[in-house]
């Protein structure tokens, strides 16, 4: 199986993924892909699989590689002060 040639992008490409998804627009567009890619959903399929594998792979580039232990801290914190969505019957 051909390997790619890049595993991970450098420095510079990050910075440029960041750039992208750093306007008003571009946060947008990085939210309708997490969701497209069932970042926020079960996975059931081998496809769902491999869909949410590349968008935790987008994260940890916009992560700027694997996300550290304070960058889970603080998503853990903003999880749980979460409101909790309108009860349903």
């Amino acid at each position: 199986m051909p390997r790619r040639l890049d595993t991970f992008p450098k420095t510079e490409l990050i910075l440029c993924y960041r750039s992208a998804f750093s306007t008003r627009a571009g946060k947008e567009v990085l939210k309708h892909v997490l969701y497209d890619l069932g970042a926020f959903e079960e996975t059931f399929t081998d496809e769902d699989v491999v869909l949410k594998n590349y968008s935790t792979r987008l994260l940890k580039i916009l992560a700027g590689g694997e996300i550290g232990e304070d960058g889970v801290e603080r998503f853990v914190d903003r999880l749980i002060k979460q409101p909790l969505g309108e009860e349903r019957e």
